[in-house]
């Protein structure tokens, strides 16, 4: 696995605050920043929930260097020392870019051009680099890349060909190895995060270790009862089991890493989109894009715990708090809707708090938890 930078011992500091302030006692007090994409306004939304009050639009940031053009922000990932976050434009000419901004401050550091489309991303514990798929989301149905990016000289290091239509980009806990999904192939992709190279590809519909999709040809088209169109990943914070949701078979898949193999399926109607886990590994929490609806699980017992109704229509991303109290969630909004930011209270199932910002939320980020 990469090398641990010079930056190692702030970020333990970072996450050594981040588990003081979430012990007994101290979650009333508590105050939770997240960065959200705007993507049909080139706008990036800094928000601020104080535990038990308002939710509340701190800053908007505008994005992109095309006047003509609306650069579709779509992807987020924060620095683990906080010091840096990270956004993804799909649009350009004809590739998107990675940009990397200073927290606070919120200004642009470094850009890294990407593929066709570049959506979600990905930065490892030791963040020194980002993996961004490139899910190519308006071209043809062919194999695509996921672009690995030094995060101190922006320069890209290598395009890896995964899958066709590549989606939810995540590392494990430990940053040993990198999950993403082919919408279009219906497979699991892992990449070794020492080698950067593709490890292990898992048929999500035959359930049998896969080959790589032909270079130059185009996905097949499954049938109806065959597809999963696999939307996002998450590994389990033991690095034992990795979550995949069916966006098309409203099921979330549970997938044994030793194994690699499905070991279990969660009904989730309403067409599951993303995902996140509890930081203890205990709740799964699922944007049901299809019925803008969140569910939350119980994960060890499979049960759903909450179904909770969004304000608006189409749920899109979902982050769970450090302490695993809330779930901030993502909804993209309908036409001229603006977009909606809600935070759901994981123990009730309630929905706390809410706030507007510009069209079509979708990509989250957490920045920080502070008393």
């Amino acid at each position: 696995m990469i090398g641990r930078p010079k930056a190692a011992l702030a970020r333990c500091a970072v996450l050594a605050t981040l588990t003081a302030a979430a012990l007994p006692g101290s979650a009333a007090s508590q105050s939770y920043w997240v960065y959200v994409a705007a993507e049909s306004e080139d706008e990036v939304a800094l928000l601020r929930y104080d535990a038990g009050g308002d939710l509340v639009v701190e800053k908007t940031i505008t994005t992109g260097w095309l006047a003509a053009e609306i650069e579709a922000p779509h992807g987020l990932a924060v620095d683990p020392a906080g010091e840096f976050w990270y956004l993804t434009l799909g649009h350009g000419f004809p590739n998107g870019r990675l940009v990397k901004y200073a927290t606070v401050a919120d200004t642009v550091v470094g850009v890294a051009d990407l593929g066709l489309f570049p959506a979600t991303i990905a930065v490892p514990p030791h963040g020194t680099v980002a993996l961004a798929v490139n899910a190519n989301f308006h071209g043809d149905h062919v194999p695509s890349t996921v672009t690995i990016v030094d995060l101190e000289t922006m320069f890209p290091i290598a395009d890896v060909v995964t899958c066709t239509m590549p989606h939810g980009s995540r590392f494990s806990a430990d940053g040993s190895k990198h999950y993403s999904a082919c919408m279009m192939d219906n497979q699991l992709v892992e990449i070794d995060g020492a080698t950067l190279d593709v490890s292990r590809r898992l048929d999500l519909v035959t359930n049998e270790p896969a080959h790589a999709p032909m270079d130059g040809h185009m996905a097949m088209a499954p049938s109806a009862a065959e597809n999963c169109s696999p939307t996002w990943t998450t590994p389990h914070p033991d690095g034992k089991s990795v979550f995949v949701p069916c966006n098309k078979g409203d099921l979330i898949l549970e997938i044994d890493l030793d194994d690699w193999r499905i070991t279990r399926r969660i009904e989730a109607p309403g067409a599951p989109y993303n995902l996140d886990l509890t930081p203890d590994g205990s709740k799964l929490v699922a944007t049901l894009k299809g019925g803008a609806r969140v569910g939350v699980w119980d994960v060890a017992t499979g049960e759903l715990l909450h179904l909770v109704d969004s304000l608006m229509r189409v749920t899109h991303g979902v982050v769970a708090t450090p302490d695993g109290r809330y779930a901030i969630v993502t909804v993209e909004g309908i036409g001229g809707d603006p977009g909606t930011v809600e935070v759901i209270d994981l123990e009730s199932g309630a929905r706390v708090a809410s706030a507007h910002m510009g069209k079509q939320a979708g990509g989250i980020a957490l920045w920080k938890m502070e008393s």
